[in-house]
């Protein structure tokens, strides 16, 4: 039994909060050892802590990274992406006009076509380089360019971007992207360049070399993410723990200090941290099941358990649990009584991450807003 004199009452204000795309997804399995995100994490919401689910608009990480660092919500056909990503490169200045580029495979019915993202494709630094030579030999004569940066990422310049209001393509993994392609009058060009790289990519050589080795051909380029994002508010975040390339250029921007995450001492954190770990996402990009497992495992017991247990041990304030899905899970420190109740946590847990059927972290209405 817990007494009121067991609890450490919190000793500061700091709060953290974890930006984890997919750490809600269903796994196609049903035992619950299988699952990390039923097990250990959940016990311990449950026996230290009080939650509450917050509505968030958040159904992208970008949104959520914004939001995080105290930006103003955008909708996802206008996330300044390619901007950011390119703030930390050195070549930055001598960009205009960029979004990003990414192969894809669109797989057609009869009415539609399904977006398979390249984190799914297997695609070999040797076949994105020819493909990316190609379609620079088809567009340089108009003074545009498709960059592959040394990573592997790709980002288009040269055209106008204000007129495309694509999503993006991770948002749109094997989902229908009828209603998502470039829809404003204005964006004829992007159509017209949609359209003449499907044809370039159509007999391919590393089409055809991809269906000898059994793999889907890449018959199509996603461009997203070139809106710009002219003015910040500010943001009282004190450190972003973060590795992708997006969240390091806004937090350049914003001069927020970017630390590794094996720097984060839960015995002497403060201040507002955000913290933004895509593993599992990624995994579930790929389509991967031990992988996404292995993921949600190393989410769970790097950062989910260590923060939930420094919330009751009164060392931070605040845990918030980030989705991406248009929810987030918010955790304080519970107030005891001279006995144990069932926190709200476990059955929050339950509700978000237990099911035994596969389905995409990212869920998202069939209408477009």
């Amino acid at each position: 039994m817990c007494s009121v004199t067991d609890i450490r009452m919190p000793t500061n204000s700091a709060q953290v909060t974890l930006v984890a795309p997919g750490c809600f997804s269903e796994l196609s399995v049903s035992e619950p050892e299988l699952n990390p995100a039923k097990g250990d994490s959940a016990r311990i919401a449950a026996e230290l802590n009080a939650a509450s689910v917050l509505k968030t608009d958040y159904s992208s990480y970008e949104q959520a990274v914004l939001g995080s660092l105290g930006q103003a919500g955008v909708a996802l056909g206008d996330l300044p992406v390619a901007q950011h990503c390119l703030l930390i490169d050195a070549q930055a200045s001598s960009y205009t006009d960029c979004v990003c580029a990414e192969l894809v495979h669109l797989q057609a019915d009869t009415s539609n076509a399904r977006l398979i993202p390249h984190q799914a494709l297997d695609i070999s630094a040797d076949d994105s380089k020819r493909l990316v030579e190609s379609v620079n030999g088809l567009v340089e004569e108009d003074g545009l360019k498709l960059i592959r940066k040394d990573t592997g990422e790709l980002y288009f310049t040269g055209m106008p971007a204000m007129q495309l209001d694509s999503w993006p393509a991770h948002s749109l993994a094997t989902g229908k992207i009828a209603n998502y392609l470039p829809r404003q009058s204005e964006a004829g060009d992007w159509r017209r360049l949609l359209t003449e790289v499907q044809m370039l990519f159509h007999d391919h050589p590393v089409n055809a070399e991809r269906a000898q080795r059994q793999l889907l051909p890449i018959n199509a380029i996603w461009f997203w993410g070139g809106r710009r994002l002219e003015q910040y508010a500010p943001t009282d975040v004190d450190t972003l723990v973060a590795a992708d390339a997006f969240s390091h250029g806004l937090a350049s921007a914003l001069k927020i200090p970017v630390r590794d995450a094996s720097a984060i001492d839960w015995q002497a954190i403060d201040g507002k941290v955000v913290i933004v770990e895509l593993g599992v996402y990624d995994a579930w990009l790929k389509g991967d099941v031990d992988a996404l497992l292995q993921a949600k495992h190393t989410l769970n017991t790097r950062w989910i358990e260590p923060a939930q247990q420094a919330v009751a041990d009164g060392l931070i304030q605040q845990f918030v649990l980030d989705g991406c899905e248009g929810q987030a899970i918010v955790e304080t420190q519970k107030k005891r009584t001279g006995f144990s109740l069932l926190s709200s946590s476990r059955r929050l847990f339950s509700q978000l991450t237990g099911s035994t059927s596969a389905k995409s972290p990212t869920a998202k209405s069939s209408k477009r807003s």
